[in-house]
């Protein structure tokens, strides 16, 4: 199959040498490019948006109007403005929904009744200048809010996988702090406190400035206390890859919905105003 990705970062950069090991062809495109006339000459079966997160929204739309499915890397967009318009086969890059040892951890959530689940604390934090080793961390994107920077949307994974758990939101407060450390203009640590619909309250914590990196979610029960560490891995991704040309081929539905992906925009507005 053909597919044509738009943004050459690391993300973009891994897809398509993922892509490429399932035996797919990937023809490059960058944001400044002709995406229609890319489209037509090309005739993709798909697209991936793998630019920075506030240009996601019009290669996205493009590629649509063709009629062809797209995977948006996560976050879905740095705002609401414009999501509605997204109309089609949809699917956003939150892959940690592939990750096989999440997924085990989830079936064991799914065992339990919402009374039972005492606290949740989830957690993803490290240092950002670590990121990308050689480069200034301060002009990533990480760093410029007019490119959808900030720890919370850099590092939503955490909040669409706390909604994949344990459902609607019925509350949300946040408290969101400059690490003077870094000295860049979004936000560098998030601490939110999610209390779902379910009766189940969660704590999620999100840094850029921690030097010690860790990942992990932790359930705590009447009984026990199950805990998830991230062990970083690439098997999620091919998984993610697969998935995504079974979506191209009609064979599967996306599993992140672009529906998915704007509830997880609406915790991080909210979230933003109670800060």
């Amino acid at each position: 199959m053909r597919f044509v990705i738009v943004g050459l970062g690391s993300i973009g950069r891994r897809h398509q040498k993922n892509l490429a090991s399932l035996g797919h062809q990937v023809i490059p495109a960058h944001h400044q490019d002709n995406l229609e006339h890319i489209i037509v000459r090309e005739k993709p079966e798909g697209l991936l948006v793998c630019t920075p997160t506030s240009q996601h929204l019009q290669p996205a739309l493009t590629a649509l109007t063709a009629n062809l499915p797209v995977l948006i890397e996560k976050p879905l967009s740095h705002n609401l403005d414009g999501v509605d318009q997204l109309k089609g086969k949809i699917l956003v890059g939150y892959c940690l929904r592939f990750d096989q040892s999440l997924r085990q951890f989830k079936s064991k959530i799914d065992e339990l009744e919402s009374s039972q689940i005492k606290s949740v604390k989830i957690v993803c934090q490290s240092w950002l200048p670590d990121w990308h080793p050689g480069s200034d961390y301060s002009q990533s994107y990480s760093a410029k809010k007019e490119l959808g920077g900030g720890v919370l949307l850099d590092l939503s994974h955490e909040i669409d996988y706390a909604l994949w758990f344990f459902g609607p939101v019925k509350t949300i407060s946040a408290k969101l702090t400059h690490s003077p450390e870094l000295n860049i203009e979004t936000e560098s640590i998030a601490d939110l406190n999610l209390k779902f619909k379910s009766g189940v309250k969660t704590g999620i914590h999100l840094s850029y400035a921690s030097r010690q990196p860790t990942r992990f979610c932790e359930v705590v029960t009447e009984s026990e206390t199950l805990r998830w560490d991230f062990r970083p891995n690439n098997d999620m991704y091919i998984a993610e890859m697969k998935h995504f040309v079974k979506v191209c081929q009609g064979k599967e539905q996306p599993l992140i919905t672009a529906a998915a992906g704007r509830r997880v925009l609406e915790v991080i507005k909210t979230a933003k105003k109670s800060s």
